[in-house]
């Protein structure tokens, strides 16, 4: 609709974006429905495919931490106080998140009919070249301290 207030879609979300891990107990049953809703119009509006987006979706953490940040992207394009490039700033960030969604997509093969889990990493840290690197990058860094107040004086 040309001119439609665009204050009920901000106003009637949470402000600023949303850290998915964070949600507090309480409120994860909401935060669930809110996404859910608006990923299910998200899919009716752009005719999304399971392609791009399985059914099982919200059974993949990249996916949802994804539409979490999509959702927040919307928001702040269309909200009260974005300026008048809004809506390409919103077209550029759902083509880049589609883009992503599409290849996480494509790694866990989920269909229509099947839920297939997210493949586990294929490494593990080296504990003691972890412990080595870290170590060398502390002495690095206080090398460059004491460097730094020497030519200060």
């Amino acid at each position: 609709m040309i001119g439609a207030d665009p204050a009920p879609l901000a106003s009637a979300e949470p402000s600023g974006p949303v850290h998915w891990p964070s949600v507090l107990p309480e409120d994860t049953d909401q935060a669930w429905a809110d996404l859910r809703e608006w990923v299910e119009q998200l899919v009716a509006r752009y005719a999304l495919d399971s392609r791009t987006l399985p059914p099982c979706w919200f059974r993949h953490n990249g996916h949802v931490e994804a539409l979490v940040a999509l959702r927040d992207a919307e928001r702040a394009c269309f909200g009260p106080t974005a300026p008048a490039t809004g809506g390409m700033d919103w077209f550029r960030s759902l083509w880049e998140i589609e883009h992503r969604l599409i290849e996480w997509s494509a790694r866990t093969q989920c269909s229509i009919h099947e839920h297939r889990p997210d493949p586990c990493p294929a490494w593990r840290i080296d504990e003691a070249e972890w412990e080595r690197f870290v170590a060398a990058d502390v002495a690095a860094r206080e090398q460059r301290c004491v460097e730094e107040e020497l030519a200060a004086t």
